[in-house]
């Protein structure tokens, strides 16, 4: 599922990473591009687990989090 950042955020890329601000709430988000581009949560997960050596359910976990994190406060769609 692809993903899309609403408008109402300051976005910047800063080192081939979105970085979204959330200025109601004072808040940063690190807007992962492989979610952007589209991929598969597996895929991401994998990525996940080589880059950062970290376990499939962390990951999943912290994926899962992020995701539904940015859908609840209406960051992406």
């Amino acid at each position: 599922m692809k993903y899309k950042i609403n408008k109402g955020f300051i976005v910047e890329k800063i080192e081939g990473k979105t970085i979204i601000y959330d200025e109601k709430k004072s808040v940063l988000y690190t807007f992962n591009k492989k979610i952007k581009q589209g991929k598969e949560k597996e895929e991401i997960i994998e990525l996940i687990i080589k880059r950062y050596n970290i376990t499939k359910k962390r990951a999943d976990k912290d994926v899962e989090n992020l995701i539904s994190e940015l859908l609840k406060n209406k960051i992406v769609s």
